[in-house]
Parts: C-alpha cells; structure tokens; sequence
C-alpha cells in the first residue's frame, strides 16, 4: 500500500472525500448516492478506491446485507472532521453539499405559507439536509425588514414587500379565495350562490394588529356583508371549527384543499381579489450557497402545492 504525500493525494479528492464519509455514516451504497447525488456506480467505484488506498474491505456482507468493518467504524469520525477541516479551507461555492450541513435556516413565514409550504420543506430537508435545521418563525409585519437586515431571519415568506435596497424578492405563486363548508351540510352542497354566502353565517379572522392584514392577504376580508358566526385570530383555526359545524368560511385555496376530506371546496360566488405569495432576503445572503439552496428548496415545494 503507497501511503507517500502525492498517493494519498490522488486517492482523496474532496468528491472522494465526501462519498467515502457518506458511506460510512450510511453504510449502504444506495443510500450514499442519496446523500451525495451520485449514481450507485459512482458510489462503488468510490468504495473500491478507497479499499485499495485504506488496504481494509470497509463493508463486509452478513446475513443482514452489509455492515461496516472495525477498521471503518474508526475511521468515521476522522474523515467526517478532515472534510470539515477542507471545506473550512477551500471556496464554499465548490464545496456546498446539503447532506453535510449542519447549519441552522431560520425563515419566517405568514401562517398561511406555512401551513402550505412548511410540511414539504420540513421533508425536503429531512431527506436532503438531515443534519441542518429548519426554524420556521412567526412572522412579523412590522419587522420583516430589519429581522432580514440584522440576520435574525435568512428568509421570509408572505405577501410580496415592496422592493427596497439591499432587500431581494422572488416571486413564488398567485393564490385564490375559496369557500368552505363541511362534508353533509344541510343547505350547501356542490354550490354556493351569492345569496347563499349572504345568509350562511362564517368563520372570520380577525387580528389585532392591522399591520398583520396589510402583510398577509390571507388574513384580509375578501367577501363583503358577511355575518359572522365566529371571530377566530389565526386563520389555520377556520378548517377545525367549518369541518365541526354549519358554518362557512373563505380561504386561499391551496389551504383549503389541504382540508378536502372533511370539507367541500367550492368556487366562490363573487369576484375576489387573488394575491402573490414571495420569498424575500437580504443581498447578504444572496451569493451564500447555503442559502441559494434553501431558496431553490422553497422555491420548489411551493410550486409543487
């Protein structure tokens, strides 16, 4: 076995490096391929190299499939911290691998985009980023701008801010009101009409802080002369209290069909206005590509609600 300087620098390049460490977490050459985005192939070829520069299998067969050798287990944590080390050292962008951050991504979002993007972005990163953590925050209308500015947030999520210097948005989809109303209920079935939306008595939401409404659309009182049958603060209460009783209620559609196994989906009987969902960052973060990817995460899940 040559273990001389210019070997072993052959033998670990940094895409080297990085299999071999999934590899040993992972101990499965499918699983590697998830975490590294490479093909099995690639995976084993990788496992070959490094048997021949290490002189030792790595992975035995059992009865079970395949399990790590003794040599293996001890090598783990060594090739996990000279990575670290490595990507210390050399340019980020070239580096920048979600299976291996562990970095915290702090996004704040109006209710509404979390309860239709946050499910599936907690599952993006579960499988592609399972040692970074997701803080989904609240979102504040009055202090996106500087939460964004001084880095206590990396992204936000709500209604599209008006553009401002050094503040970056992205458009990531329109939405629409439906109405709502539970499975069986004595008079809505199928349809609604105007007189019906008149008469029926809703679920509205109202805040107490009047910035919350400007800020996120979902929240505003799209319908007029509704009577309301109940005032709830936070609209991901509305589909609870509709699928429990004779009441109706608007919502944007992506959150009302979230909710289509207790609930009937109708289209609404008069015109209301649509609104744009965006994400927003500071320009800080926009050539981090820890953050370009949190971005295209977001960016993905959303389209695919």
């Amino acid at each position: 076995m040559d273990l001389s300087i210019k070997a072993l620098g052959k033998a670990f390049d940094t895409g080297l490096l990085k299999t071999v460490e999934a590899l040993l977490r992972a101990g499965k050459l499918n699983r590697v391929a998830d975490l590294v985005a490479m093909s099995a192939p690639i995976a084993a070829f990788a496992l070959a190299k490094l048997r021949q520069t290490i002189g030792d299998p790595l992975l035995i067969p059992t009865a079970a499939g395949v399990e790590l050798t003794e040599r293996a287990k001890r090598l783990a944590a060594p090739a996990r911290e000279l990575l670290e080390r490595i990507q210390e050292i050399l340019p980020r962008p070239d580096l920048f691998d979600p299976a291996f951050c562990d970095a915290t991504f702090r996004v704040s979002a109006i209710d509404y985009a979390a309860a239709v993007i946050g499910p599936r972005l907690a599952a993006a990163f579960a499988e592609r980023a399972p040692r970074a953590r997701l803080e989904l925050l609240p979102f504040d209308a009055g202090g996106t701008r500087g939460a964004l500015a001084n880095g206590d947030i990396d992204l936000a999520i709500g209604a599209t801010l008006r553009p401002a210097a050094k503040l970056f948005v992205e458009r990531l989809f329109s939405e629409r009101f439906r109405c709502v109303a539970a499975k069986g209920h004595p008079r809505v079935s199928k349809r609604l009409t105007a007189r019906d939306y008149a008469n029926e008595a809703h679920v509205l939401v109202r805040t107490p802080d009047p910035r919350a409404a400007r800020s996120d659309p979902s929240l505003g009182d799209p319908g007029e002369k509704r009577r309301a049958g109940v005032v709830v603060p936070n609209l991901l209460l509305v589909p609870e209290i509709v699928a429990h009783s004779d009441l109706i209620a608007t919502l944007p559609e992506r959150l009302a069909k979230q909710h289509e196994s207790r609930l009937q989906v109708l289209p609404a009987p008069l015109k209301l206005a649509t609104f744009t969902v965006s994400q927003s960052w500071h320009e800080r973060n926009d050539e981090d590509p820890a953050q370009q990817w949190l971005r295209g995460v977001v960016a993905e899940v959303a389209n695919a609600t």
